[in-house]
């Protein structure tokens, strides 16, 4: 008797978390518990992802256990010696705490072992009740099942928590954007401010001018006038002061002195009126900015007209120029323009007023316009409105940076005016116009004219976000 405690703690210690029973072909995890290879291998069955060890649940790397070569010679030994101890645990801990019964029942609807009285006790009366070794098995199973969906919905939560984090990160992208180009109107705002500003301190200080000047030349005549009648009135209090004949003697020369005085004229008063100047924007600013926010259509490039030298992205919104020589096996595309590096639009215009933007990247000569859908696409000569094309040509012979847009040009078409519009939208200016009667169905036309590194993208002009 004084042996059955410390065995049954030996039993205890060499016995599987899974089967409760003495170890078979024991293996030992990571975390140090010990288990049945055959139970381990039984209890990870359909998992992928998590291996928990069936006793501390701590995770296992893989499913590659060693086998516990001591531990089979132990559990050897132990089931060579009587197993009363044994079955005596065994017994102790499937029994019911109220009964004393073995727990060899399972409550479906509670979810809770029984012992056989309890089954048949009145509150699982008419419940349904398994064996417990079916019922594991069945719930086991249920559990395995419920694997599959478990793992998809992560996966839907993972790329939900990407989408979200894109998401975002493009937000603060379009943000950014949106900040430099209000830096940028802000800027050039500032910019023709100050011009204004300086005009207008001109224009004032020369209004002031003159004005001090007619002031100061109307305060001379004044004093002038002022002094005449001051001598008139001197002279006339002498003579009434003289005796009478020393008053006739020079009543003469006062007679004179006083026709001579009321023959002059007072001094008109001069008045000064408020100057009226304030700071107006620029009639060509105001009407930029209102063809930009009225008439701004949403162009893609149509990389069926595209010259094999220029590439042409994915979103079709960047025509980027490429040196390669096309691959001779490639067929040309009969849209396509063969005679100099241009494209076309997607989208044509019959009528309406119609505003693009342009940002243009590198150096070399390039040009933007217009051209008739029947424009010759082989032809060897200059495009001209006399075939069809309507563009206006820019050269930048100085390297720019390709990260940074350096060069902004908007379009305009009023196809019933018959009037092509270019803009600098860097400085907010008017370029050039040309007009022509515009008959036939007219395509945005981009062109590279120059071998040199270049690119130009059709860009969104600033809007809400």
């Amino acid at each position: 008797m004084a042996q059955a405690a410390p065995l049954d703690e030996l039993r205890a210690e060499a016995s599987c978390p899974v089967c409760r029973d003495q170890l078979r072909d024991p293996v030992t995890l990571d975390c140090g518990h010990n288990c049945c290879g055959p139970c381990l291998r039984a209890r990870w069955e359909g998992l992928r992802d998590v291996l928990p060890c069936p006793q501390c649940q701590h995770p296992c790397p893989s499913r590659a256990a060693p086998r516990n070569p001591l531990l089979c010679a132990l559990t050897a030994l132990l089931s060579a010696l009587p197993p009363a101890a044994k079955r005596r645990r065994r017994a102790q801990e499937a029994l019911c705490a109220r009964h004393g019964r073995a727990l060899a029942l399972f409550c479906e609807e509670d979810l809770e072992l029984l012992c056989a009285r309890c089954g048949a006790a009145a509150p699982h009366r008419g419940h349904p009740l398994a064996p417990v070794g079916q019922a594991a098995a069945r719930h086991r199973e249920k559990l395995k099942s419920s694997l599959g969906p478990l793992r998809k919905q992560v996966e839907d939560a993972e790329r939900g928590l990407a989408t979200q984090v894109s998401t975002i990160r493009a937000l603060g992208e379009k943000v950014e954007e949106r900040r430099s180009e209000l830096y940028f109107e802000f800027a050039h705002f500032k910019s023709y401010v100050d011009k204004e500003r300086d005009v207008i301190d001109t224009r004032v200080l020369r209004e002031m001018s003159e004005i001090y000047m007619k002031v100061t030349e109307n305060k001379n005549q004044m004093s002038d006038y002022g002094t005449t009648l001051k001598s008139l009135l001197g002279a006339i209090t002498t003579q009434c002061a003289q005796t009478d004949l020393g008053l006739l003697r020079g009543i003469a020369s006062v007679q004179l002195e006083w026709s001579r005085c009321v023959s002059l004229k007072v001094p008109a008063t001069f008045q000064c009126a408020f100057l009226k100047d304030t700071c107006n924007l620029s009639p060509q600013y105001v009407s930029l900015q209102t063809i930009m926010s009225k008439f701004w259509v949403d162009l893609s490039l149509d990389p069926d007209t595209a010259h094999h030298n220029l590439i042409i992205s994915p979103d079709r919104k960047t025509a980027t120029f490429s040196c390669e020589r096309m691959d001779p096996t490639c067929a040309p595309r009969p849209q396509a323009f063969t005679s100099h590096e241009a494209v076309l639009s997607a989208e044509g215009f019959e009528a309406g007023r119609h505003f693009w933007q342009v940002d243009v990247r590198g150096s070399g000569v390039w040009s933007l316009g217009v051209c008739r859908g029947s424009f010759p696409r082989a032809a060897r000569i200059p495009p001209s409105p006399r075939d069809g094309c309507w563009r206006f040509q820019w050269s930048s012979r100085t390297h720019l940076d390709p990260r940074t847009v350096r060069i902004r040009v908007g379009v305009f078409l009023d196809y019933e005016l018959g009037e092509i519009s270019f803009y600098s939208l860097s400085t907010r200016s008017h370029l050039y116009t040309l007009r022509c009667t515009f008959t036939d169905r007219l395509f945005p036309y981009f062109s590279v004219e120059s071998y040199s590194s270049f690119s130009m993208t059709i860009a969104k002009i600033a809007e809400p976000l």
